[in-house]
């Protein structure tokens, strides 16, 4: 019985790979779009222009938001009248009131919709004048468009940075952006 079964088996798998085979030597038409795959038109991309490779790879574009925000010097002039060119994390870690000392940051961008990104800088910064060691956890949250090259505020340590107001300080505090490191969110 097992025999019996192992040779239909094997004629089986003879031929499945003959016919197999066949297919694989049939020839093709060229030129000559399959039915199965019409072509297809390019598709606007969600900011409404054609759509691209580059343009509709989005985790690429928000690489480049991302090192756009980490690089990119902005001059900033804050409420104080002080003027800054600096870089979105440095004028961070400048709202902690320690600009010189060593940081650690981390830049993170996330699309909304169309050309709107949500952008995240993450950072912890140690105090060490004091004993023992203080560390502080920042996270700046900003909106960036695209299409104007442009960052806002969207909490409380975003818009000291871009503004130089801590709006926690005032008389009235204002309840979207205080406490300054609270989470945005999309």
């Amino acid at each position: 019985m097992i025999a019996e079964l192992s040779a239909v088996c094997f004629c089986l798998l003879v031929t499945a790979a003959c016919a197999g085979q066949e297919e694989d030597m049939a020839p093709t038409p060229t030129g000559a779009v399959s039915e199965s795959t019409p072509a297809q038109p390019a598709s606007p991309s969600p900011g409404g222009t054609p759509a691209t490779a580059e343009s509709t790879n989005i985790s690429s574009r928000g690489e480049e938001i991302e090192t756009l925000a980490n690089n990119v010097a902005r001059k900033i002039t804050w409420e104080d009248g002080t003027t800054y060119e600096a870089t979105i994390p440095d004028l961070v870690f400048r709202t902690a009131g320690m600009p010189d000392a060593g940081h650690g940051h981390r830049v993170v961008a996330a699309w909304l919709d169309n050309a709107r990104w949500q952008v995240t800088i993450s950072m912890r910064v140690t105090d060490h004048s004091v004993e023992p060691a203080t560390s502080i956890d920042l996270q700046a949250e900003f909106y960036y468009d695209e299409n104007k090259d442009e960052f806002t505020a969207a909490n409380g340590r975003a818009l000291f940075a871009l503004t130089g107001r801590d709006s926690c300080t005032s008389d009235q505090p204002e309840p979207d952006y205080c406490p300054l490191d609270k989470e945005v969110s999309p």
